[in-house]
């Protein structure tokens, strides 16, 4: 009898281990994000294999990554499926910034998650990105001007030194309507101007517009620049970028400014926050739930320096020596401390109409 019960048992938890993978293999997490996610290192497919395959292997499911040429383009389009589909295929959405969370929570897009691993992230980025936790944070770093040393001089650049017409003609920025960069950049020099200079933010705008070269994505704004028979020196990025620099070239060839007033050369900068977010009307919510705390955790965290080049929201993972001469956020002016959340939220719409009407001359 115990040997009768024994075989049946063997044979139900064979029969149980065989199905399990076939049963979840049905189900298929889908994720919207920006093309540029994590493709800058040595090994961006062996990394994305990581990410994103291993993933679905450890918990038998189909991972499908569906990417766009920017955040914001990304964010648009979603918005887009919901209101004429009334629904999206997307279950995780990766690339939601501090900005773009307002409009997320405005549609009512995303539901709360709290993961159990939150504590291993910066509480500061927790309590900045989101403190409801619709969008939980990933990495961080400041914008800021970053030019090719073999062609533009080193100094402190900063706005008003782009009112040369030469000067400007080396500089490519990015959409601001469809680039979470290009937003994210918007946003500090409105600042900057508003509440450090005392000055009208469009005459910036004014004096560029002729010169600069506007591209729809930061993707498309680094290629550029990285083209040196295409004349554009200064690119619209990040505070990390010297670091990247300093990797894969040896060299600080690429350096990094922030904005400045007059002599003072104290940085001032704007904080970008990207975060990962669960769709409201996901039908995989266990997945999804299970992709953001992995995202999260130091396993893919430990990624972001060296392939996203971006700080880590995880504060267990160890920088690496490049860091030394990124631009630390936390020891520049940051003009996000300078206005609330609510008062960029309830100018937002109308500064990108200006920006458009500016632009458009």
């Amino acid at each position: 009898m115990r040997k009768q019960f024994t075989l049946v048992l063997t044979i139900i938890l064979a029969f149980l281990h065989l199905s399990t993978p076939t049963l979840y293999s049905r189900r298929t997490l889908v994720i919207y994000t920006y093309d540029s996610l994590l493709k800058w290192g040595k090994e961006p497919e062996k990394v994305w294999e990581t990410v994103f395959t291993e993933f679905g292997k450890r918990y038998g499911c189909e991972v499908k990554v569906r990417t766009f040429p920017g955040a914001r383009e990304m964010l648009l389009a979603l918005i887009e499926e919901l209101r004429t589909l009334k629904s999206t295929r997307a279950d995780v959405v990766i690339g939601i910034d501090n900005i773009m969370v307002f409009e997320v929570k405005r549609e009512e897009l995303f539901s709360p998650y709290t993961p159990s691993n939150i504590d291993e992230l910066d509480e500061r980025l927790v309590a900045s990105l989101d403190p409801e936790h619709y969008v939980i944070p990933y990495d961080f770093s400041v914008i800021a001007f970053v030019y090719d040393t073999k062609y533009v001089t080193p100094r402190n650049l900063s706005f008003t030194d782009f009112y040369d017409p030469e000067l400007a003609s080396t500089l490519i920025v990015e959409d601001p309507t469809l680039s979470s960069t290009g937003l994210n950049f918007l946003i500090w020099q409105i600042l900057f101007y508003e509440k450090v200079l005392g000055r009208d933010w469009k005459e910036w705008w004014v004096n560029v517009r002729d010169h600069v070269k506007v591209v729809p994505s930061w993707g498309d704004a680094y290629d550029i620049f990285l083209n040196e028979a295409a004349g554009r020196h200064i690119v619209v990025s990040y505070g990390t970028d010297p670091a990247y620099s300093l990797y894969f070239y040896n060299s600080t060839r690429y350096a990094a400014s922030l904005a400045h007033r007059g002599l003072r050369f104290k940085g001032y900068a704007w904080l970008q926050i990207e975060g990962i977010g669960i769709l409201k009307g996901s039908q995989n919510k266990d997945l999804a739930e299970k992709f953001v705390e992995w995202f999260l955790s130091k396993d893919v965290q430990r990624y972001m320096p060296l392939n996203q080049w971006m700080y880590p929201a995880n504060k267990l993972v160890k920088l690496p020596k490049v860091y030394e001469v990124a631009i630390n956020p936390y020891k520049v002016k940051l003009l996000n401390t300078m206005v609330s959340s609510e008062y960029i939220e309830a100018n937002l719409n109308r500064w990108i109409r200006e920006w458009k009407e500016v632009v458009a001359g």
